[in-house]
């Protein structure tokens, strides 16, 4: 029982900041202020962590096609895949703007803007309706790996760019 008590005291003397030096002390030694240390505390809270609600969204995004769906890369299945996984990704870049949060996200913004690219140069060479396999060397092969492997990549870019903030 003593050694409940000595432990329940231990405890509240800790929780309640003891420093061992006297609660009498009103010398001119300047006290931390808890606002620094709570700043430092919340700031990484109020940044936004994106990768938590849209990691999954695109991790499923990438699964969700039929195994050789893009075998040819502009046969109507792939066409809509990549479409599917080119809105996530909108989706995304969409996210960090409301998030007020392009600052935080450099590489995933980046990646975002490789992928709209590829978007618009598949558009552009007319890939729909291509029979080019995706693993040919063709530039619509080229745009349709980068439309393909765009959440996956972005899934890990958010994550990337989190812990380097």
């Amino acid at each position: 029982m003593r050694r409940h008590i000595i432990a329940v005291v231990a405890a509240g003397l800790l929780l309640a900041g003891c420093s061992g030096e006297s609660s009498d002390d009103t010398s001119s030694k300047p006290k931390s202020t808890p606002t620094t240390e709570s700043a430092a505390e919340t700031t990484p809270e109020e940044k936004p962590k994106l990768s938590e609600e849209w990691g999954p969204k695109l991790d499923t995004a990438g699964d969700k096609g039929e195994q050789g769906v893009c075998t040819e890369v502009g046969s109507p299945g792939c066409v809509k895949h990549i479409t599917e996984l080119t809105e996530v990704v909108y989706d995304v870049e969409t996210a960090i703007e409301e998030a007020n949060a392009k600052a935080l996200y450099p590489r995933s913004m980046k990646h975002i803007e490789d992928v709209t690219d590829a978007s618009e140069a598949y558009v552009a060479a007319e890939c729909k309706g291509s029979t080019d396999n995706t693993l040919g060397d063709s530039a619509c092969a080229g745009y349709a790996a980068t439309l393909l492997l765009g959440p996956a990549t972005l899934s890990m870019t958010l994550q990337t760019d989190e812990y380097s903030a």
